[in-house]
């Protein structure tokens, strides 16, 4: 029987075969992109099942209950390791872990970002993270130690034999390689690349800080993970936690909290948790993806349907000839379902080939390539399948309902009463609009975006950035470096700072008036005397940084909204006023500088102050008379020149402001495919609609023209119900995307934003209906110029 239905529905897809084309499509640029949601939701589940040990490894969570926001954090008390270690029995291993491991590594020339946790040997015993080399039990077990991803390795040490070399990690010190392990599996919660042995970090820091009452209440960063025996006592080692949050937090007045046990399986995905350990997918997040997709597959679904049921008219002799031979309702239901999901598994094969071209671009927007894998296995293949016949199961019942109710007399005169009814319901009208309200909205919302992006790198942020080279400093001095560089014929000032002003500064910095108690946040950058000339700075009262250090030391610069939350009315009268800085140290206020944005657009502009400290600077701000590759080549001699093996480090001011901003592109670049696929699909589904009706209004079309209609009225006739149609879908778009981004977008993303102006408006109606048109034309003119005689001669 099912064989009859596939060559009975291979049949009529060949003998319609625009439509077909026209389905195939659609339903290939809908499911592209939920093929990388089948694809990712394949993966997340298969998150941390490399452990052999998965389904007894859990891990301890912290529940604060504050009586407002209850947060659950995914980090727990240090101390409450050893507790566990000492005081339960129903605990086969504890492995504690610090995500503190994060600096720059050194090794000869080379400096390399690492990042990763402390440790010790149970790690090895509970996960499987195989080594390459060393052995697992003595690898993490002396301080100082250190284990190394084969991939970390490559990049520190190139072909040489790591194992016994020694690298540096700024702020602890020297590390012997005792280990190289695998390269960490994209599907597990945990990411680092290395691990240190955790008696480093108690000799760095003592014991005390296991064992200090504060670390109940301050455990950011730290992390217990247990394995429990085959007999899995759960119930102990909770009824255990209980225990221990009930005694440690009793005599607490204002800090309440509770211990949790989370399996490993159900960490990713799962619920979302405060200061995760690594990766970490939520179930809302993960619903939002899958709403995402189905915004762009269910118009393609819904264009099946509405042309399905356009070509009713020439399917009502069929239907109602195989009603009269015997055939039964559940007959015709099947044969059209079976119709929809063969055109669904020919879209896929299309759909594919799309998925396989966007996967890599998808996972570096959403900024996950390095943490999932959206490679297609055996396993998602089968899911590709099983989802493009559920959704041809889904996308036919409808025509499938339809044509199985026909009255089989009616439906052999060609012109059924209640099919006719049913055609005249507006629903192919209301999914046109509605497409169209989705096209028209990812339009406006990427043009508004790159309107945005344009605005904010534009902006006078209040300093000059044209011409400046920012040069890390690292660990260089400053004098040194002013001195050399200072003599290069390319470079006209210099001047050092602790931050990029305008990115980055020092934040939740507390200040107060000497007469008060009260202490008012504030941001802080460390600044020399050429500063505030290098950036055309603009000081309102006072004085500068001078090139007397032991003066600059004594006061402070600060801005005009700093003054203005001290309380000191006029800007004037700050002058010699005395402030509390957060280190206690009392300083006075020796100039006020007028505002400007040093946080960027992001922030509302506040309080700023700056100071004279050479200690805290890492910056150095060159203004260039040119930036030549001769120029640049004769920097980066004077720096190998200063006993420099590493490389020098420098970027252009205007790049990094621009940099900012380029989350907007990460936008840009998600909104315009998944515009361009709606508004693929809505002129697809409108052209396939217009075809239709033009094929059932021909003679009308060419009666009209014998008596005189002409070729402007006719276009107008046909296209008219069309144009309003995206007319309607305007009204509603326009106002709707205006307020949302207005309103609500555009605040929580930046502080300081263009409002959004005809320009916006103009381009997207203007796109829109460029290619509204150009779809309906393309049909209606070529209908208004067919010759009459050739479709009425047979009348």
């Amino acid at each position: 029987m099912f064989k009859n239905y596939f060559k009975t529905a291979l049949r009529n897809l060949q003998k319609n075969q625009f439509f077909t084309a026209l389905n195939v499509f659609c339903l290939a640029l809908g499911m592209s992109i939920s093929l990388l949601f089948v694809a990712l939701l394949s993966f997340l589940f298969r998150y941390d099942d490399f452990h052999a040990n998965k389904d007894r490894i859990y891990r301890i969570t912290t529940h604060i209950r504050d009586n407002d926001q209850n947060p659950h954090y995914a980090s727990a008390p240090v101390a409450l390791a050893q507790k566990l270690k000492e005081e339960v029995t129903g605990i086969q291993s504890v492995v504690p872990i610090e995500r503190t491991l994060n600096g720059e590594a050194s090794y000869l020339d080379r400096r390399i970002d690492v990042g990763g946790y402390f440790t010790g040997p149970e790690f090895f015993h509970v996960f499987n993270f195989p080594l390459l080399k060393g052995d697992q039990a003595t690898a993490l077990k002396e301080p100082n130690s250190i284990v190394l991803t084969v991939d970390e390795a490559e990049k520190i040490f190139d072909e040489k034999d790591p194992m016994g070399e020694v690298i540096k990690i700024e702020g602890y010190g020297d590390f012997v390689v005792t280990g190289i392990m695998k390269e960490r599996p994209k599907n597990s919660h945990l990411n680092f690349d290395a691990l240190a042995s955790y008696s480093t970090l108690l000799a760095y820091k003592g014991r005390a800080f296991m064992e200090s009452e504060e670390s109940w209440t301050k455990f950011m960063d730290s992390y217990i993970y247990i394995l429990l025996p085959e007999s899995n006592d759960v119930a102990n080692v909770q009824g255990y936690l209980n225990k221990v949050a009930s005694e440690k937090y009793r005599k607490q007045p204002t800090f309440k909290a509770s211990f949790d046990l989370q399996p490993l399986r159900k960490i990713v995905p799962g619920e979302s948790y405060k200061n995760p350990i690594g990766s970490q997918w939520d179930i809302l997040s993960i619903i939002l993806v899958g709403a995402t997709t189905m915004i762009i597959l269910i118009p393609a679904c819904a264009n099946y349907v509405n042309l399905s049921i356009s070509q009713s008219l020439k399917r009502m002799k069929e239907i109602g000839v195989r009603k009269v031979m015997g055939g039964q309702r559940k007959q015709i239901f099947m044969q059209f379902v079976m119709e929809a999901i063969l055109t669904m598994l020919i879209a896929l094969i299309l759909s594919f080939f799309m998925f396989q071209a966007i996967r890599t671009e998808f996972l570096q927007v959403i900024g996950s390539a390095s943490i999932v894998d959206l490679a297609p296995t055996f396993s998602t293949v089968i899911y590709f399948i099983l989802f493009a016949m559920f959704v041809g199961f889904i996308a036919g019942i409808t025509p499938a309902l339809y044509f199985s109710k026909i009255n089989p007399v009616k439906a052999l005169k060609g012109k059924p009463e209640q099919a006719r009814h049913r055609l005249r319901f507006p629903i192919r009208k209301v999914m046109i609009t509605a497409q169209f309200v989705l096209s028209l909205g990812f339009i406006m919302s990427v043009v508004i975006m790159i309107e945005q992006y344009r605005f904010s790198v534009n902006y006078d942020n209040g300093f000059e950035k044209d011409g400046i080279l920012d040069v890390e400093l690292r660990d260089i001095d400053p004098k040194i470096f002013k001195n050399e560089f200072s003599k290069l014929a390319a470079v006209e000032q210099i001047s050092m700072s602790s931050h990029v002003v305008g990115l980055k500064y020092r934040g939740e910095q507390f200040v107060r008036n000497m007469d008060k108690s009260d202490s008012i946040e504030t941001a802080a950058i460390s600044v020399d005397e050429n500063f505030f000339p290098n950036l055309q700075l603009k000081l309102l009262a006072g004085k500068s940084f001078s090139d007397n250090a032991a003066e600059n030391a004594q006061f402070i610069i600060v801005n005009e909204e700093l003054v203005k939350r001290l309380g000191i009315i006029e800007l004037h009268s700050a002058i010699d006023k005395f402030v509390v800085l957060p280190s206690g140290k009392a300083v006075r206020i020796g100039g006020v500088m007028k505002n400007f944005h040093h946080a960027g657009l992001f922030e509302q502009i506040g309080g700023l102050y700056f100071e004279y400290d050479p200690s805290q600077f890492q910056y150095a701000n060159l203004r260039m008379a040119s930036t030549n590759d001769r120029d640049i080549a004769a920097m980066e001699a004077l720096w190998k020149k200063l006993g420099r093996e590493d490389k020098l480090t420098w970027r252009y001011f205007t790049d990094e402001i621009a940099e900012a901003y380029d989350y907007y592109f990460e936008v840009i670049e998600i909104w315009g495919y998944l515009g361009l696929l709606a508004i693929t699909v809505s002129c697809v589904g409108l052209l396939g609609t217009v075809v239709f009706t033009i094929k059932n209004r021909v003679k009308e079309v060419s009666i009209r023209k014998v008596v005189g209609a002409s070729n402007k009225s006719l276009v107008f006739l046909l296209s008219k119900d069309f144009i309003l149609l995206i007319a309607i879908a305007t009204v509603i778009t326009v106002p709707t995307v205006y307020f949302a981004f207005s309103d609500w977008l555009l605040p929580t993303v930046q502080h300081y934003s263009k409002q959004i102006g005809i320009v916006e408006v103009g381009l997207s109606l203007t796109i829109i209906l460029t290619l509204g048109l150009a779809t309906i034309l393309s049909q209606t003119l070529k209908a208004a110029n067919t010759n009459p005689v050739d479709n009425l001669k047979a009348e």
